[in-house]
C-alpha cells in the first residue's frame, strides 16, 4: 500500500466505525451526516435512499418500531482506488451483523453478512464522507426491510 493510502486508511476506517456506532448506540441518529448531501445508500437490491433527508428518514422509521439492539462489525477494508486530485476513493469492507428487536441481552443470532462497496468523498474541510454505499448480501437478509420502509 502506498504512503497516501496509508494516510487515508485510518480516516476511512474511522468513518466506517462512526457509521456502525451511530446505528448501534444512537439508533441511527446522525448517520445521514456521514454522507455527502447527495449521497446514496443502496440497500441490497431492496431499495435506494437518495440524499441525507431520505437516509435520515429511514432511521426515523426504524426507530418508530421500538427498541432494537444491534452490532455492526465491519472488517477487511480494502481500498481499491484513490484519486486525491478529486478527493475521491473507493473501497470494500465486510459487515457481520447481529440484531434483535428489544433491549438486550439477546441470544447470539447472526442476522447477515454482507459486502459493502463504498465511494468516499473528501469534503472541503478535509473530512471523508460516504458518497455511496452499496450493500450486497452474502448470507441472510437485510433485517426489517421486508416489513416496509419510507
Amino acid at each position: 500500500m502506498d504512503v497516501i493510502a496509508q494516510q487515508i486508511r485510518p480516516r476511512i476506517e474511522a468513518l466506517i466505525a462512526e457509521f456502525a456506532w451511530r446505528i448501534d448506540h444512537e439508533e441511527g441518529r446522525g448517520v445521514a451526516k456521514l454522507f455527502t448531501p447527495g449521497g446514496v445508500y443502496a440497500l441490497g437490491g431492496v431499495g435506494e435512499l437518495n440524499g441525507r433527508e431520505q437516509i435520515a428518514g429511514f432511521y426515523d422509521w426504524r426507530r418508530s418500531g421500538g427498541p432494537r439492539t444491534s452490532r455492526h462489525l465491519f472488517t477487511n477494508l480494502h481500498l481499491e482506488t484513490l484519486d486525491l486530485d478529486t478527493g475521491r476513493a473507493r473501497g470494500t469492507c465486510v459487515l457481520s451483523l447481529n440484531a434483535a428487536h428489544g433491549e438486550g441481552p439477546h441470544p447470539l443470532s447472526p442476522v447477515m453478512i454482507a459486502d459493502y462497496s463504498d465511494e468516499y468523498q473528501r469534503a472541503e474541510n478535509g473530512e471523508w464522507l460516504f458518497a455511496r454505499r452499496d450493500v450486497s448480501v452474502v448470507f441472510g437478509e437485510i433485517p426489517g426491510i421486508a416489513e416496509g420502509s419510507p
